[in-house]
């Protein structure tokens, strides 16, 4: 999964930048402004997927593992370590599509001058969206590789109490 991630996170990293670099571009040639419109759109979209993906994940294994703890005899040092890691994952991967997609809706604003004076807001939560998903991004890789090696953990512990014949491949 994390493997999976890092590939989309890099490419979401791109195309924030060219996203923004539209943005300014529209400063200077307003032939830009359907090129920042849709890309704006389409790139909030796919953060919402990126980072909801990173959720259900830890919520798919996290249920796993509180399983197969149960059936190990309920090691609290392991749910500790699954709690503190969905703790760490959760309020980025919910807050950076969502600041992210506050900015995409007060750009329609800011286009049609519905907002007025206080256009700056888009430039503002399109910055702030930036920055959160640029941070989020390595804390929730990180967290992926560790929620990995936990589940390898139980995964190893499984077979040695409950199937011992078996090899690790």
């Amino acid at each position: 999964m994390h493997r999976i991630f890092a590939g989309m996170a890099v490419w979401a990293v791109a195309l924030l930048l060219a996203q923004a670099g539209a943005g300014i571009a529209l400063r200077w040639n307003p032939g830009w402004l359907g090129i920042h419109l849709a890309g704006g759109v389409i790139l909030g979209i796919y953060l919402c997927i990126l980072h909801v993906m990173v959720m259900f994940h830890f919520i798919g294994s996290g249920k796993e593992m509180k399983e197969a703890a149960a059936v190990l005899g309920g090691d609290a040092e392991v749910l500790r370590r699954l709690r503190r890691l969905k703790m760490r994952v959760m309020p980025s991967a919910t807050f950076a599509p969502v600041l992210y997609g506050a900015g995409v809706i007060l750009g329609g604003g800011a286009h049609t001058d519905a907002l007025g004076d206080w256009a700056w807001i888009h430039w503002g939560l399109g910055v702030a969206g930036m920055a959160l998903n640029f941070w989020a991004f390595p804390v929730e890789y990180r967290c992926l590789v560790a929620n990995l090696e936990l589940l390898r953990e139980l995964d190893d512990r499984i077979r040695r109490e409950f199937a011992p014949g078996l090899t690790h491949e």
